[in-house]
């Protein structure tokens, strides 16, 4: 009778544990945990225009004369940012925002990747 009380309540621990732990299983798991890691590494302007417009999709990483610029787009509010290495903002470029919404319900439903 003990002895299954026992694995009966080892068993419930367990599986409790691998409910909270389920958050952070798998591929999704791994990139919300580099996400998480990530946003907590940035400095600065790099924060201050995360906090304003959220998490960076369109990110590009350029090296080039010996230095690194990270270029941040959103297209939705039709800015990008250029970072240097040491999380400063450089540059400001705008543009027209794009509605990526309206690009696919003007194709039919199409989801179109160059449309130019």
């Amino acid at each position: 009778m003990f002895r299954r009380l026992t694995l009966a309540l080892v068993v419930a621990l367990l599986a409790a544990g691998a409910a909270e732990a389920g958050a952070y299983r798998g591929k999704s798991g791994r990139a919300l945990c580099r996400r998480t890691y990530l946003v907590q590494q940035w400095k600065a302007d790099k924060l201050s225009v995360y906090n304003e417009y959220g998490y960076p999709v369109h990110r590009l990483r350029v090296r080039a004369y010996g230095e690194v610029l990270e270029h941040w787009t959103y297209y939705e509010h039709g800015r990008e940012f250029i970072f240097d290495s040491e999380h400063r903002l450089v540059e400001v470029k705008k543009f027209r925002p794009e509605d990526r919404r309206e690009r696919i319900e003007e194709y039919g439903g199409r989801l179109v990747r160059n449309p130019h």
